[in-house]
C-alpha cells in the first residue's frame, strides 16, 4: 500500500513538471476553444445572423421650418423683455397697442419676441413684424447719434424728476382715493412712452378668454405712478364707470386724453371694488 501511495505521488509530480515545461495544449494539436454544450443553442443566438443582415434605418429628416410671412398692416414700435413681462408695442393704424407674449390681439397670438422682431400666429400661419430700419440703424451708428440718444435719456430723467402728483388719502383705509395730475406731465409721458413702461406695467385680465380689464404687475417705488394709487395685483375693470371689454374702448380715452379733465378708474383690490378719481389741470 505504501509503495502504491509513493508511486502515485511521483506520477503526479512528474505530470505537473511536464505541464510546466511544455505548452498546455500539447506539441502538435492546435488551440481549440472550449466546447460549451448549451452555448450554441441559446434562443438569442438564433437571431444574431438576422440582426447582422438588417439594413440600418435612415435618420429621420428634420422637419422643414415653418414659413413666416411679413405682416404689413402693423408696425413694431418697441419690444420689452424684462424678467417678468415680455411685450411688444405695435402701431395699428393710428392706434397704439401693447401685446404681451402668449396673448391674442385681434385674432393674432404673440408667440415669439426678440429685441428687433415680434412673431404672431393665426390659423396655423406665422407672421413677423420687424422694428423700423431707421430705429435699428440708430442703435448701431456711432458718434453724434449715440451722443444725441444719451442726451435725450438724461433729459428725460431730469424731466421726470419734476413730475409731481398730489394725492389725497382716505383716512379710513389709509389708501389713495384721488389725485391731481398736471396736463404738462401727461403730455411728457405721451411723447415718451418708454418712461411709462419703466414705472408701471399692465397685463390683460381675461375671463373666459374675453378682455375684462388690466392687471397691474409692476409699480416702481418712489415714482409718480405710485402716487396715482395703483398697487401690484390691482385689476382695473372700468374707466369713468364704463366696463372694459375691448382695446378700442381704451384707445378712445388714450387719444382724447388731451381734452379730458376728469378721469375715474374702478379698481378690484383684494376682492373689493373701489374708485380712484383724477383731476387733470
Amino acid at each position: 500500500l505504501n509503495s502504491m501511495i509513493y508511486g502515485s505521488t511521483i506520477a503526479i509530480l512528474l505530470s505537473a513538471g511536464i505541464n510546466f515545461i511544455l505548452p498546455s495544449y500539447g506539441i502538435d494539436k492546435p488551440v481549440e476553444p472550449p466546447f460549451h454544450e448549451f452555448h450554441i443553442y441559446r434562443l438569442g443566438n438564433l437571431f444574431i445572423e438576422n440582426k447582422k443582415q438588417e439594413k440600418i434605418k435612415p435618420k429621420p429628416k428634420p422637419k422643414p421650418k415653418e414659413k413666416v410671412y411679413d405682416m404689413k398692416k402693423w408696425k413694431l414700435k418697441a419690444t420689452y423683455m424684462g424678467d417678468e413681462d415680455l411685450f411688444a408695442v405695435i402701431a395699428d393704424g393710428k392706434e397704439m397697442a401693447i401685446v404681451y407674449l402668449d396673448y391674442i390681439y385681434k385674432g393674432y397670438e404673440l408667440v415669439e419676441l426678440k429685441s428687433d422682431k415680434a412673431i404672431f400666429k393665426k390659423n396655423g400661419k406665422l407672421y413677423s413684424i420687424k422694428l423700423d430700419e431707421k430705429k435699428k440703424s440708430r442703435k448701431h451708428k456711432g458718434g453724434k447719434t449715440k451722443q444725441d440718444l444719451a442726451d435725450k435719456i438724461i433729459a428725460n430723467e431730469e424731466r421726470e424728476e419734476q413730475v409731481e402728483v398730489q394725492s389725497s388719502i382716505d383716512p379710513q383705509t389709509n389708501e389713495i382715493k384721488s389725485a391731481k395730475v398736471k396736463r404738462a406731465d401727461i403730455n411728457f409721458y405721451m411723447k415718451n412712452v418708454g418712461q411709462i413702461w419703466k414705472n408701471i406695467r399692465l397685463k390683460d385680465y381675461r375671463v373666459n378668454r374675453r378682455l375684462r380689464g388690466f392687471k397691474v404687475t409692476y409699480v416702481r417705488r418712489g415714482s409718480a405712478f405710485e402716487d396715482l394709487g395703483l398697487k401690484v395685483g390691482d385689476i382695473i375693470t372700468a374707466i369713468n364707470g364704463e366696463e372694459i371689454i375691448s382695446y378700442s374702448q381704451v384707445q378712445k380715452y388714450y387719444k382724447n386724453i388731451g381734452r379730458i379733465r376728469q378721469l375715474s378708474l374702478t379698481v378690484l383690490r383684494n376682492g373689493e371694488e373701489r374708485d380712484i378719481d383724477y383731476d387733470i389741470n
